[in-house]
């Protein structure tokens, strides 16, 4: 551990001293890092902590947000694909209507 205390000296001595570097690694971290990315921003979302949410950007608290899945990826891959529906039985037949009010997949075909 003496070895990192020694380490957190040396750098808080360059931090004061104004050292170029230290500024340098500041000004670096402000164009890399502008903002939160994606995952976190649904983190706090997903954690309901009110001071978080509130301090989360405007472009995102505005978005329609799911209850299931907030802020989902962009590259999301949905694997289910709503079948199609077949076409509607005959409008005479009441009773085959019935049965595909209960049952879907009912067909009055042999």
């Amino acid at each position: 551990m003496s070895w990192l205390e020694e380490n957190v000296r040396v750098v808080l001595q360059a931090v004061d001293a104004g050292d170029p570097a230290v500024e340098a690694c500041e000004n670096r971290r402000k164009v890399l890092y502008q903002r939160a990315p994606r995952n976190i921003h649904r983190h706090v979302i997903l954690s309901e902590i009110k001071e978080a949410v509130a301090a989360l950007p405007p472009d995102v608290t505005t978005q329609s947000v799911m209850g299931f899945d907030p802020l989902p990826p962009l590259d999301t891959i949905y694997s289910y694909i709503r079948p199609e529906r077949l076409s509607p039985v005959s409008h005479g037949n009441t009773i085959a209507l019935f049965f595909r009010s209960l049952l879907p997949n009912y067909t009055t075909e042999l």
